[in-house]
């Protein structure tokens, strides 16, 4: 389901998967195993989508989300994990509600170029914390461009160049180099191929309204029960 949403969407897979992972995996394992599956997904799209996307766009958000995984990976290793996973169910259901609450027809206010320094920080620091960046980033790329295409052209593209920075901070602190992490990700590639490719068949045939019924839907569940797990 996650990489079908990102087949459709060009990012989210991360954000559905991670929260319901964690209840069985701890969350130095799961990011780990975020970034394998994410590569491979982002390499599929995100080439297939270089041409559309605007690099431009993606040159402001860079540095500052390069800055953000610094404080998010150091968090990662030195933070303890109950913090962490109810900030990660909080934002999964934040996410889901303000997902289902949006109006269909609610205008689209362009936003200055400047706002890439916050939400460049902000998506660096759930990036490497989470692997769960692609909303802050998509609700800033979605406040910059007016064209679906280009906006999920934009997104696939920019998940592949973070998604690289990702692994080079996992392999830098060790996380990724471990039989537990590889062995997962290996049994979870099928399911990941498979969701991917469903996605990018049927993307154009869904209706934005019914994807974001979906969304959101995944979203306030997986974040109600990892928040539950914690809190109860």
């Amino acid at each position: 389901m996650a990489y079908f949403i990102f087949g459709v969407t060009g990012f989210g897979s991360s954000i559905i998967s991670v929260p319901v992972l964690v209840l069985f995996f701890p969350l130095q394992v799961v990011v780990p195993i975020m970034v394998i599956l994410d590569l491979c997904a982002a390499f599929y799209l995100g080439t297939k989508s270089f041409d559309a996307a605007d690099k431009r766009e993606l040159s402001w958000l860079l540095p500052f989300s390069f800055i953000g995984m610094v404080i998010g990976i150091t968090l990662l290793l030195k933070a303890p994990p109950e913090p962490l996973l109810i900030t990660l169910g909080a934002f999964a259901a934040f996410n889901g509600i303000r997902v289902l609450i949006k109006k269909k027809s609610a205008p689209i206010q362009t936003i200055s170029q400047y706002w890439s320094i916050p939400f460049g920080v902000a998506g660096g620091i759930f990036t490497a914390l989470f692997a769960t960046g692609g909303p802050i980033y998509a609700s800033y790329l979605a406040m910059r461009f007016n064209e679906p295409n280009t906006l999920r052209a934009t997104m696939a593209f920019a998940i592949l160049i973070f998604v690289f920075l990702r692994l080079v901070f996992m392999l830098v602190t060790g996380l990724i180099l471990n039989w537990e992490v590889l062995g997962l990700a290996l049994f979870l590639v099928p399911c990941m191929v498979i969701g991917l490719w469903i996605g990018s068949k049927t993307h154009r045939l869904l209706s934005i309204h019914h994807m974001q019924l979906a969304y959101g839907s995944i979203l306030l569940f997986a974040g109600s029960v990892l928040l539950i797990k914690q809190l109860v």
